[in-house]
């Protein structure tokens, strides 16, 4: 990982966007006072998460922000982007490359972005910790902080060795895994605890979840029979309903056709009382004809019997008026007189007798349509007997298709019930199952937890066992490359103070280098040239490198750590 370029904009002296890009191997920015050398360390130190002001050369906020300039305005906000090359993986994030932004505003208020995501300032900060980068490394280091460096007692030179080999990380993990560890143990005594409480319950868990496992087979099986049972029950009743029904709806297609019959007998039986009165009001026209008929006869018998009498005194009287003449001899002019007073009488018994027949035949017309009227009636009493008793009968078939009704009506309601409390019945059958699997399921699920919680607490101990192990491991090669680098800082410091830099001994080795290449079996070994004539400086920067390295300038650079030994 190295840093690959630095966006400045409105921090400090930087009013117009400035882009400073960075390669691999660049660590030291050079320039003459005043050129921006310490307001880019800011800017990046600012970067990397920095809180004080006082850090990077300020008092507060707004002393960062530009404040403007005879031919600029004042800006309202800073801006810094850090980029970061990150192909190696050594930052703890998904990308190859990294941009942290921070912007501060006049007001006070800060932003912080990762890769163009919003974030907060601790997100920053815990990003650069783990990568080793954060403000209190050493992987920024300011003009003053090098004599620093090189004044610092054995312990502190010892931390800085141990960040640059990257011990401290290590040595942080190592102390997380011993927290874990402890933790882990804690944890394993509190199971084992459980364990021990859990223990004797084993066995009797074992045993409830036998008979609860047996207890689910008996109920499964007797969930299967009550099915059966219960499905067999509700198909005979839905066949029962349905022949129910279908009875019903025959009772009721009778009862429809009864009352359709009932209708046309109520209609007959109205038409047949219509005639009925019509006969009987024809039956009292003709009694009452017949009453006048009788009186009329009576007044004609009378009549009759009258004109009988009268004809029986005219004949005798003409007997006696024939013997009279017959006795006598009456002038011609009383004999005519007698004839015709006797041809009178004959016309007029001969017209009383017309009249008696004429009479006697009207009674007897009267008699005949009397009798015809009463006939009549007597069939229409005979029909309206035969329509009553249809009517009846079929009001009896109503009343019994009715009773009939209710009862299948009462039976379907029985049925229906049935079904509801055998429905009602399988399901506190099912409930009850339900209730005894969950109890079982709870006790294989109490044991299984227990069994899972141990095997667990086994798992991490054995896993924190293994991590502190190779943390210890770790640790302890750390140590060895720390011991190591400490050997060689000894004998680099030592190789400094004993050889005088550019002196008869810097020239003594390099006379021993070139010795050894021109003749293999003399001189030493490894040794490559001085400092001072294997560097290139830019042209205008010598007398700033030169200032920089004044104390190295004469060493001597060999190809091994071996070979400085042997120098």
């Amino acid at each position: 990982m190295y840093l690959r370029r630095l966006e400045v904009h409105g921090f400090k002296a930087f009013a117009e966007r400035q882009r400073f890009e960075f390669g691999p191997g660049m660590t030291v920015i050079a320039g003459p006072n005043g050129s921006g050398k310490s307001n880019v360390a800011d800017a990046l130190r600012w970067a990397l998460g920095e809180t004080s002001a006082r850090q990077i050369r300020a008092r507060k906020t707004e002393d960062i922000i530009f404040s403007g300039s005879d031919k600029r305005r004042p800006m309202g906000m800073a801006e810094v982007t850090l980029v970061l090359d990150n192909a190696d993986g050594w930052m703890p994030i998904d990308y190859s490359e990294v941009a942290v932004t921070r912007r501060a505003h006049r007001s006070g208020e800060n932003e912080y972005a990762i890769n163009g995501t919003q974030c907060r300032l601790a997100d920053v900060l815990d990003l650069f910790r783990q990568a080793q980068v954060g403000q209190n490394s050493y992987a920024h280091m300011s003009q003053g902080l090098v004599d620093e460096v090189l004044a610092l007692r054995p312990q502190e030179r010892r931390e800085l060795i141990e960040e640059a080999a990257d011990l401290r990380r290590h040595r942080h993990q190592l102390t997380l895994s011993e927290r874990r560890l402890v933790e882990t143990r804690d944890n394993l005594g509190h199971v084992r605890m459980l364990i021990r409480e859990v223990e004797p319950r084993i066995k009797a868990l074992q045993r409830q979840s036998r008979r609860a496992a047996r207890y689910r087979e008996l109920a499964r099986e007797l969930a299967d029979a009550l099915e059966v049972y219960f499905e067999a029950e509700l198909r005979a009743a839905r066949e029962a309903q349905t022949s129910t029904q279908a009875r019903h709806d025959q009772h009721a297609q009778a009862f429809n056709v009864a009352r359709e019959a009932m209708a046309a007998v109520e209609s007959r039986l109205h038409e047949v009382e219509r005639v009925l009165r019509e006969r009987r009001s024809a039956l009292e026209a003709a009694q009452g004809r017949e009453r006048e008929l009788a009186e009329e006869g009576l007044r004609l018998e009378q009549a009759v019997a009258l004109a009988a009498q009268r004809l029986e005194l005219l004949a005798e009287r003409r007997a006696e008026l024939e013997a009279a003449v017959a006795a006598t001899d009456l002038p011609a002019d009383d004999a005519s007189a007698i004839d015709a007073t006797l041809a009178a009488f004959d016309s007029r018994v001969t017209e009383s007798q017309t009249a008696l027949a004429r009479a006697r035949e009207a009674l007897a017309s009267a008699d005949e349509a009397t009798r015809g009227v009463l006939r009549e009636l007597s069939e229409a009493e005979a029909r309206r007997a035969r329509l009553e008793a249809e009517a009846d009968d079929t009001q009896r078939r109503i009343v019994e298709a009715q009773r009939r009704s209710e009862q299948r009506a009462q039976d379907r309601a029985a049925a229906v019930e049935q079904r509801t409390a055998l429905l009602a019945a399988a399901a506190e059958q099912e409930a009850a199952l339900a209730r005894h699997q969950q109890e079982a399921q709870a006790l294989d699920d109490a044991l299984r937890l227990a069994r899972d919680r141990r095997e667990a607490a086994e798992r991490r101990l054995e896993e924190d066992q293994r991590a502190q192990q190779a943390a210890q491991e770790t640790l302890l090669a750390m140590e060895s490359h720390l011991s190591q680098l400490e050997d060689r800082l000894r004998l680099i410091e030592m190789l400094r103070d004993s050889v005088p830099a550019g002196g008869a001994g810097t020239e003594a080795l390099l006379e021993a280098g070139r010795t050894k290449t021109l003749r293999p079996d003399e001189g030493l070994a490894g040794i490559v040239d001085a400092v001072s004539r294997l560097i290139r400086v830019p042209e205008g920067l010598e007398a700033a490198i030169e200032a920089a390295l004044a104390e190295y300038l004469g060493a001597v650079v060999v190809e091994s750590y071996d070979d400085a030994i042997a120098a």
